[in-house]
């Protein structure tokens, strides 16, 4: 990889080195964001796993996709950066590693700050539309979403997935 920037320097300096740090003798930061979001989105929404909604293949489209905004992707992995700071300062241990009962306490404390309410209001965007989005972008299975909201779709639907 080269280093084209002091600044690109010193994020891979940073982002090396978060993943180094230790936390209750097991290493904080082994868990990706992607895993992370898959679990706090159960704990927002659990109902949506039994849809078929597949809300964590969503968020990893979004993860990857060009014509989502870098930042936006940002913000996504900071939010489970602060929420992972959020449950080390309560539990001592990062939020993938806590019991149902304890993450959903972090769940409640950080929807008391203003970033938080803002990330799980984003979180939750991503969860309604991988519950109601077009079944062609491996959402929705079986139009699931669809029939638990009794909604008929509008035509023409997608004949491709454009994310």
């Amino acid at each position: 990889m080269l280093l084209k920037s002091r600044r690109t320097f010193l994020k891979t300096t940073f982002l090396s080195s978060a993943v180094i740090v230790m936390s209750g003798g097991k290493l904080f930061g082994a868990t990706s964001s992607l895993q992370t979001l898959s679990i706090v989105q159960n704990d927002l929404f659990p109902h949506a796993k039994l849809l078929g909604a597949n809300a964590s293949a969503y968020i990893s489209v979004i993860f990857h996709h060009s014509l989502v905004s870098d930042s936006d992707k940002q913000y996504l992995r900071n939010g489970v950066q602060w929420l992972n700071e959020e449950a080390v300062k309560e539990y001592k241990k990062q939020y993938t590693q806590l019991r149902p009962q304890e993450r959903q306490n972090i769940l409640k404390i950080i929807s008391k700050h203003r970033w938080g309410e803002n990330w799980i209001e984003t979180v939750m965007t991503y969860i309604v539309e991988a519950m109601l989005g077009d079944p062609i972008y491996g959402i929705n299975k079986n139009e699931a979403g669809w029939k638990w909201l009794n909604h008929e779709s509008g035509l023409p639907r997608p004949k491709e997935a454009l994310l």
